[in-house]
């Protein structure tokens, strides 16, 4: 008791003679934290969409004496037990200023560091109160305009992108915009599909406003449960997420922001609070890309491109309607959730018969349903889902999970899958080793500890089986995945962490490391990393593949300028060798190319906030591939290079 009374003052010493003060050059190192967190064997990640949402929140910050468990799950970067600390806290004591963040033992001090710029410690009631007459003259307002040169070698006379984006935010009470987007190589007009931008897209989400928790009209995302029976957020992530989370972070509606074009719904939706319940309403009606001849159709396309004749053909081709509810249930230490979705396409989906695809969900209707539960107890947390869908034969999925904490700094946990033949939901996300919910059975356990100072050490094992074919592989099987990582801070100026995996899946086995160490002195933040893995399939020859790249930093503190550049050689002449390592882009943008071949890479960024109302961002980057490897590619020249460029104009 000493010790903190001790700890505590020596914080409000500090505090009396200076405030915690967030720089906005300190964002892309926060965005880094979380999107290498997301980036898992390039799964799929809407980063556009989560930066959106950080750069909101730090807009409007939380207060950490008057926040709760939702609000706080904004920050993807925390973990559940993290959370369960800061809001005991500040029950037991609020929150005097942000330097009393370090008396948590269980928040490293990278981790205050990435909280900074979303919260502050003030009256703890005070809430952000909505005034129709005031929103207009206090609401932040931004146009974005992109514009890029890409693959400009290969792209031949039309590599350019570009994209629009408005967007008008109110504290957080209102946020709404419009975006429109054309890709290279797609037409401005075409068929009576494109009129100018290839995409458009827009969205209004209103937040406890009335009774109403949330309401969205226009493009939106919804995700409930552990995404069985819904999820269309993209920000999930792999399998390491469950160390650290009960699974999905954020849960209900929400705006889509992002360019993307696919797995969003177009309609309108909204939650309401009565008592401790809430209910979801949502529908949806819009068309998606696929290919109808007579009725039927055989895929939808997701890459959200229109460039060829058959993408062309398939834009916009199928009209899919979606109405869903939620009912939740929320006590004190119980959850309890329903939810239910009812799919109708405009043409019948059919896919084209493959050995690995004859359970897939094939018809014009599908309807699925499911029950979600959350339940704490002392030190245990249960939590999971069971669900239905209609298919040829209707299908069961359930996923149940145990989390322990037997101490502080030591978390533990179970997960069990099991996803019928016949479960295959088209609205659905969630975890297991494919990315479809269908045919799969597995365990997986981890565990994470920060009981030694300045360290965090995690580490999973999942074993999963498969009764029937899966792409690549023909035949039932089985496989494993093992996954050890560590994280140290030698001071709040430098971090080191190690990540080692094995796996095997289809008779093929791979085994990866990586190794980053990030250093931030002065206007400095320099960071280096090496990447290496081995792959073996049966009996055959080993191969390898390897990365290793040196990036520099530099804010300066006379002007609002910072530069960084880095440069990076590889090694991964076989594609199952393949790499993906996550880069900075300019506003709102992202970049996890996949390594593949025998060359290097480099790549700069330039930032300039010119004025509070004007922001410049640049990126050129380039490829450049060795004399092996354009000949057995057959690429049509050695290098590939690309230019980014976004005016932000902001006020």
């Amino acid at each position: 008791m000493r010790v903190r009374l001790l700890i505590w003052m020596m914080c409000m010493f500090a505090a009396a003679g200076a405030e915690v003060v967030y720089s906005p050059d300190m964002f892309p190192l926060i965005l880094q934290d979380i999107y290498e967190e997301l980036t898992e064997e390039g799964r799929e990640a809407d980063y556009e969409e989560t930066e959106n949402s950080l750069r909101q929140l730090a807009e409007n910050p939380i207060n950490l004496n008057a926040t709760t468990e939702a609000e706080l799950r904004q920050l993807l970067f925390l973990t559940d037990e993290q959370i369960d600390a800061i809001l005991l806290f500040a029950y037991k004591n609020p929150f005097h200023n942000l330097y009393e963040l370090r008396l948590i033992n269980e928040l490293a001090d990278y981790e205050i560091r990435n909280m900074l710029p979303f919260v502050y410690a003030g009256e703890p009631a005070d809430k952000q109160e909505f005034y129709w007459r005031e929103m207009w003259h206090y609401a932040r307002q931004e146009a974005d305009v992109r514009f890029d040169a890409r693959n400009i070698e290969n792209n031949g006379t039309d590599p350019f992108y570009a994209s629009l984006k408005y967007m008008f935010r109110y504290k957080r009470k209102v946020d709404a915009g419009v975006v429109a987007e054309r890709d290279p190589k797609e037409p401005f007009c075409s068929r009576g599909k494109t009129y100018g931008a290839d995409f458009y897209g827009g969205w209004l989400q209103v937040d406890d406003v009335w009774k109403m928790k949330r309401m969205v009209i226009g493009d939106y995302r919804a995700s409930f449960g552990q995404g069985l029976v819904l999820n269309t957020n993209m920000n999930y992530g792999g399998k390491a997420i469950y160390l650290y989370r009960r699974g999905l972070r954020e849960e209900g509606l929400k705006r889509k922001s992002s360019t993307a074009e696919y797995d969003f719904f177009r309609g309108t939706g909204a939650t309401i609070r009565i008592g401790i319940t809430d209910v979801t309403l949502l529908y949806s009606a819009r068309k998606i890309d696929g290919r109808a001849e007579e009725g039927v159709f055989a895929s939808v396309q997701k890459t959200g491109y229109h460039r060829t004749e058959s993408e062309l053909e398939a834009k916009r081709g199928v009209w899919q309607q979606v109405a869903g509810t939620n009912v939740t249930i929320g006590l004190k230490r119980l959850k309890l959730g329903v939810t239910a979705t009812e799919m109708l396409l405009g043409d019948t989906l059919r896919p084209r018969q493959m050995y690995y695809n004859k359970n897939y969900f094939q018809g014009k209707r599908q309807f699925a349903a499911g029950l979600n539960y959350d339940w704490m107890i002392w030190r245990l947390h249960l939590f999971g889902e069971i669900a239905t869908a209609q298919n040829t034969e209707w299908g069961l999925a359930n996923l149940t999970g145990l989390r322990i904490v037997p101490t502080r700094g030591l978390t533990l946990t179970a997960l069990y899958r099991y996803y019928s033949p016949h479960y295959d939901n088209m609205l659905s996300s969630g975890f297991g080793e494919t990315t479809k919910i269908n045919d799969e059975n597995g365990i997986f356990i981890g565990l994470e500890t920060t009981m030694v100072k300045r360290w965090k050490f995690a580490a999973y094992g999942d074993y999963f089986r498969f009764s029937g074919p899966k792409y690549g592989i023909k035949t039932p099987s089985d496989g494993f995945d093992v996954y050890l990582t560590a994280a140290f801070s030698p001071s709040d100026k430098a971090d080191m962490q190690w990540k080692l995996r094995a796996k095997e899946k289809g008779g093929m086995r791979k085994y990866a490391f990586r190794y980053t160490v990030d250093v931030r002195t002065g206007g400095w933040v320099v960071k280096a990393g090496a990447e290496a893995n081995m792959v073996r399939e049966a009996d055959s020859v080993p191969t390898f593949g390897g990365v290793l790249y040196g990036q520099a930093e530099y804010h300066w503190s006379s002007v609002p300028i910072v530069l960084q550049g880095r440069v990076e050689a590889f090694y991964a002449d076989n594609y199952d060798n393949r790499l993906y390592v996550y880069e900075n882009d300019v506003l709102n943008a992202f970049s996890v190319p996949m390594i593949y071949g025998i060359g290097g890479r480099w790549y700069v960024n330039f930032r300039y906030r010119i004025s509070e109302t004007v922001s410049v961002y640049l990126k050129a980057a380039q490829t450049i591939y060795s004399d092996e490897t354009v000949e057995k590619q057959g690429y049509a020249g050695r290098t590939r290079t690309e230019v980014h460029s976004v005016l932000r104009l902001k006020w």
